[in-house]
């Protein structure tokens, strides 16, 4: 789990919390508390401790995982090891291009 910031949170409160989520949400910032929510068929947690937000659901999110080069039973090095490759990336964002 890892703590977010004021805009990670915002968005996952736009995008991924149901109305009961956000409300229980608001609750946990004065008391604290944790919740689980589905993103794709996936549960997060959600966990709040009064001061800090923490969640497991950026952390299991692959950030550039895009394109028809990521398809396929093996995940590009650069989200495997969790670093970022800048040649490997221009690369697979040419490829792509090349497939529209």
């Amino acid at each position: 789990m890892r703590p977010l910031d004021k805009k990670e949170l915002l968005e996952l409160k736009r995008n991924y919390f149901n109305p009961v989520q956000k409300t229980l949400c608001k609750k946990f910032e004065q008391t604290g508390g944790s919740f689980t929510f589905k993103v794709d068929d996936n549960k997060f947690i959600f966990k709040h401790d009064g001061s800090k937000a923490y969640t497991d659901f950026e952390e299991s999110k692959l950030k550039y995982n895009s394109g028809t080069m990521h398809k396929g039973n093996n995940v590009r090095s650069m989200d495997k090891h969790h670093k970022f490759n800048h040649n490997e990336y221009k690369v697979h964002k040419s490829i792509d291009k090349k497939n529209k």
